[in-house]
C-alpha cells in the first residue's frame, strides 16, 4: 500500500509502519538516467542470431562509480547457518586470504535489505566489497493474495523494493537484480533463440527487471551504482538476453518494453565446459562471450561460476587452474570485469564450497588461492 503526501512525497506501508518510498508508478522512471540498447546489426553464432546493440547510458557516465573488484565469491548471509555462526570478521579474513574481495549476497525481502545494510556490510569491514543480489520475485508480492502476477504488478513490486534498497545500500559499486528467472519457464533446445521460451510468463519477469532498474535509478539518479538486470541462468541462454534487451517476445512480436542494464550477467559451471568454445544439445558450437560482447557492447560479469559437485577433487583443481586465468584474459578480449565464485561454504544449496559447512578448508581452497594470486599479478 502506498500514499502520496501533500508535498508529493511517497510512502509505503511495510513492517507495520509507513516508510519513505520512491513514486511506485511506472511513469516515474526517468529516461535520462537509464541505459538503452538500440539494435544496429546482427551477429550469428551457430543457430542463434543476436542483435548487435549500441548502449547509451547517461546514468552510467554521469557519476564516478566505486571500483568493482575483479575477484569475488558468493555467500548467503540471509540463509543463516554457517553464514551467521562464523563471525563476519572471520569470513572477511578468509576472503582476504583467498584474494576474493567482492562478495555477492542474495536478498529477497525488505528485512534482508536491512540486515545487509545494518549488519553485514559494517561487519565485513572496508576490505570486502558487498555486491547485493536483490530478488523481488514477482510471485512473492503479498498484494496479489495468491493471484498470478502481471507485468504491471511485477514492475511495481520490484520498483518499490529496489527504491528502498537504493536508500539503504547507497554507495555499493554494483547491484544485481533477479536470479535465474529463465529457470521458471520451460526452455526448448539450447535457449539460444527467443522462441525457445514461454511467451505467457515472459512479460512477468520483464516487468520485474524493468521495475528493479527504474526503482533503483529513481533514488540513485546520478548513476553511481552500476546495475545488473539480466537475471539469466546463463550458459547458452542467448535468446533470453536478446528478447529482454531488445523488446522481442517468444511469439516473435516486437516493440515491447526494453529491459535496461549497465552490465551483462552470466552464470557458468564446470559442466558447461569453456564459455568460449562449448556445445549445445542441438550440436551447435558457441562462443558465448563473443556473442554477448558483440551483441551488446556492455561489460560482462560472471556473477556465479563454479565447479559441479560431481567433479572429483583433481578435476576441480584442474578446472580452477585453467578457468581463472582465462577469465582474467577475457578482460581485454570480451570486457569481462569480474567473477563471483560459487561459493564460500557448503550449505543446503549443495557442496559447492571452498570450505565445508563447518568452515574447514577443502583441497580446492589452495587451488583457488594460488590461481587468484597468480592471475592478479
Amino acid at each position: 500500500m502506498y500514499q502520496q503526501g501533500s508535498d508529493n512525497s511517497w510512502w509505503v506501508w511495510q513492517k507495520s509502519n509507513w516508510a519513505a518510498s520512491a513514486d511506485p508508478r511506472p511513469a516515474a522512471s526517468a529516461p535520462a538516467t537509464t541505459t538503452t540498447t538500440t539494435p544496429t546489426a546482427t551477429t550469428t553464432t551457430g543457430t542463434a542470431t543476436t542483435p548487435t546493440a549500441t548502449p547509451t547510458s547517461a546514468a552510467a557516465t554521469s557519476a564516478t562509480a566505486p571500483a568493482i573488484p575483479f575477484f569475488g565469491i558468493n555467500e548467503h548471509y540471509n540463509y543463516g547457518g554457517v553464514y551467521t555462526s562464523v563471525p563476519l570478521a572471520t569470513q572477511a579474513a578468509t576472503l582476504s586470504d583467498l584474494g576474493l574481495t567482492a562478495n555477492r549476497q542474495d536478498i529477497h525481502s525488505y528485512d534482508q535489505i536491512d540486515a545487509v545494510a545494518d549488519t553485514l556490510i559494517p561487519g565485513m569491514g572496508s576490505k570486502i566489497t558487498i555486491m547485493p543480489m536483490i530478488d523481488a520475485y514477482p510471485y512473492d508480492d503479498p498484494s496479489l493474495n495468491g493471484q498470478t502476477p502481471t507485468e504491471a504488478s511485477a514492475y511495481a513490486y520490484a520498483y518499490s523494493m529496489a527504491a528502498y534498497a537504493a536508500t539503504k545500500l547507497k554507495g555499493v559499486p554494483v547491484v544485481e537484480f533477479g536470479n535465474e528467472y529463465d529457470l521458471d519457464m520451460p526452455v526448448a533446445n539450447d535457449g539460444a533463440n527467443v522462441s525457445d521460451y514461454d511467451n505467457s510468463t515472459w512479460p512477468i519477469y520483464r516487468g520485474a527487471l524493468r521495475g528493479s532498474y527504474d526503482g533503483w535509478r529513481s533514488v540513485d539518479t546520478a548513476g553511481s551504482t552500476k546495475i545488473i538486470a539480466t537475471a539469466s541462468l546463463g550458459f547458452l541462454h542467448l535468446g533470453w538476453y536478446k528478447g529482454m534487451l531488445t523488446g522481442v517476445q517468444p511469439d516473435g512480436s516486437t516493440g515491447h518494453p526494453v529491459v535496461k542494464t549497465d552490465i551483462i550477467q552470466l552464470h557458468w559451471y564446470s559442466d558447461g565446459g569453456d564459455p568460449e568454445n562449448t556445445w549445445g544439445v542441438t550440436g551447435t558450437n558457441y562462443n558465448v562471450l563473443k556473442s554477448l560482447h558483440d551483441a551488446y557492447n556492455l561489460p560482462i560479469m560472471f556473477t556465479e561460476i563454479g565447479v559441479n559437485t560431481d567433479f572429483t577433487t583433481a578435476q576441480a583443481q584442474e578446472y580452477i587452474a585453467k578457468t581463472i586465468p582465462e577469465l582474467v584474459a577475457a578482460k581485454a578480449t570480451y570486457n569481462v570485469i569480474g567473477f563471483n565464485w560459487y561459493e564460500l561454504y557448503d550449505d543446503p544449496t549443495g557442496d559447492y564450497g571452498i570450505l565445508t559447512s563447518s568452515a574447514g578448508q577443502k583441497p580446492i581452497y589452495t587451488a583457488i588461492k594460488q590461481a587468484v594470486a597468480a592471475a592478479a599479478q
